[in-house]
């Protein structure tokens, strides 16, 4: 079974033009998504997808994967225009805003499907912690059955009300925003329409579910950090200096 990492990574975002290539300690964001990814035991490959000639010699100049696109509506489309190239059994979606990502939260993703043939695309769920993470609709919330798949994804605080000292007591659980699917699955999502509690929510992995494919969801206790506004980007640089050293 071959698996492959794919970044995608644009240089056209509306609240961070050229986040991609934002300087962390000496490299391009991108690269250290990259490099971090090359680590994840399960990866075979990993490739970065982009539209844009600056993010593309980027990668090229430090010596990574990489592979250009047209103009796509979605990250998980840039994914599926590499994966509809390639050859392999699963593709990870990697976020290229995310440098603090860890290797063996990728292994964690990968893993069901070396164990159950039957998984079609897997993510990851952390512990809300705090009732302001919990109201918050920016925090996407996950539910899962007794098995471990997804029963609804949203932006409202679920299950149910709770309170501060309520948490501890309720499984609440944030969903971090990594994928792994088994290639095909990732290639017939993207050929389908829109649905109505994705458009509702503003979610596409509701896709999947709303046309019957199960999402197995498995637990991480690391958080991941993502730099959507040039703030996040300080913000990582105080917090995690230390982690960028090594």
């Amino acid at each position: 079974m071959q698996s492959v990492g794919i970044i995608p990574a644009r240089y056209a975002s509306s609240r961070f033009e050229g986040k991609a290539l934002a300087d962390l300690f000496g490299k391009p964001m991108v690269q250290h998504v990259y490099e971090r990814a090359c680590r994840a035991q399960t990866l075979d490959k990993v490739i970065v997808a982009t539209d844009d000639r600056r993010i593309y010699d980027a990668v090229t100049e430090f010596g990574g994967n990489v592979e250009m696109t047209g103009e796509c509506d979605t990250g998980t489309e840039r994914v599926a225009v590499v994966a509809d190239r390639l050859k392999c059994d699963i593709i990870a979606n990697i976020q290229g805003d995310e440098p603090l990502l860890k290797p063996e939260q990728i292994d964690l993703m990968i893993q069901p499907f070396l164990n159950k043939p039957e998984v079609q695309v897997c993510t990851l769920k952390q512990r809300v912690k705090t009732v302001l993470d919990y109201r918050d609709i920016n925090v996407v919330k996950v539910v899962t059955n007794l098995r471990g798949d997804a029963l609804y994804f949203s932006r409202a605080a679920m299950p149910g009300r709770i309170s501060e000292t309520e948490l501890h007591k309720f499984p609440v659980y944030r969903h971090v925003g990594l994928y792994a699917y088994r290639r095909e699955q990732l290639l017939a999502f993207t050929n389908w329409q829109r649905t109505p509690y994705e458009l509702a929510e503003g979610l596409e992995q509701l896709r999947f579910l709303e046309n019957g494919v199960p999402i197995h969801v498995v637990e991480t206790e690391t958080p991941l950090i993502g730099v959507d506004v040039p703030a996040d980007l300080e913000r990582v640089k105080q917090i995690f200096k230390p982690d960028f050293k090594t």
